[in-house]
């Protein structure tokens, strides 16, 4: 799916690589296509990226949610502007700090691996461990935080609207508290999936036109764009509002399996925890 996505995301006017006829004409002619000429792996073109960034990612964004969450109940954030805020709040400082240090890397080596792929792409890379170094080589560390304006703006909104929207599920699912105080009772892990694939969904559309200009800033050709700004305005006035949402159906594809799995994984890891050290390490 991410692979797909940010080929469609790519298919840009604007771009110097814009293949004309020979673009991809939907998500389907897009992996059709490449299972044609490269075989299925073709579609985890730079998959390793995301696999290496994976547990980083993860690391960094719950556990700054965590610490974040602790310490907005120590000072009575939850009771004085409510639960959905501060869960919004804190979701939004998390999704900064996890685009900051481990997304926009791990983005900017795997989109342009993949753009690399791209019918007009110039077939450079000849796997990650090259791509990393070729980086490297052209503009030293900035060139791993090429776009990383959008990335952190399109990191904080995804997650501010995923924990606000997974918290306001998760309670809906539970219910109400027992008339003895009585904490409700577990989500079941299908539950969790659900609640964090559908948060994840919602956050996915809501986002995509800025991860369009990120995907685009990151490109083999992302250094012509002086700004996300700018970015915009040009995508725009070659493609129209349209070119904005191009890849969005992957994407919430990807984002739901993806963002379900993690907030499973986080409420299991949770439960464990509070089993483990006899406290609670997150309210319900």
């Amino acid at each position: 799916f991410e692979y797909i996505k940010t080929q469609m995301q790519l298919q840009q006017e604007a771009s110097a690589l814009f293949a004309g006829k020979d673009r991809f004409r939907s998500p389907f002619h897009c992996a059709a296509a490449t299972v044609r000429e490269r075989g299925v792996l073709g579609l985890y073109r730079g998959g390793l990226s995301w696999a290496i960034f994976g547990g980083p990612r993860s690391a960094v964004r719950f556990g700054t949610f965590e610490t974040l969450t602790a310490a907005s109940q120590r000072r009575g954030m939850h009771q004085r502007l409510g639960t959905p805020t501060a869960d919004t709040i804190n979701g939004f400082a998390a999704g900064m700090a996890e685009a900051a240090l481990c997304q926009t890397p791990n983005q900017v080596i795997a989109i342009k691996m993949i753009h690399d792929q791209s019918p007009r792409g110039p077939r450079q890379y000849e796997g990650l461990v090259h791509c990393v170094a070729c980086i490297w080589r052209a503009e030293g560390v900035a060139g791993y935080f090429q776009g990383v304006g959008p990335a952190v703006t399109k990191g904080a909104a995804t997650n501010a609207i995923r924990f606000l929207g997974f918290g306001q599920l998760k309670r809906l699912a539970q219910g109400p508290a027992g008339a003895d105080g009585t904490p409700p009772p577990p989500l079941a892990t299908w539950q969790a999936m659900l609640c964090g694939g559908i948060a994840g969904a919602v956050s996915a559309v809501a986002t995509q036109p800025i991860d369009t200009v990120k995907a685009n800033m990151m490109g083999i050709d992302g250094g012509r764009y002086r700004s996300a700004f700018h970015c915009t305005a040009e995508l725009v006035r070659a493609g129209g509002l349209r070119v904005l949402m191009n890849g969005v159906g992957p994407r919430v594809c990807r984002v739901f399996i993806e963002v379900g799995l993690q907030f499973s994984l986080y409420e299991y890891v949770g439960r464990a925890l509070d089993r483990a050290f006899g406290s609670s390490s997150k309210t319900n």
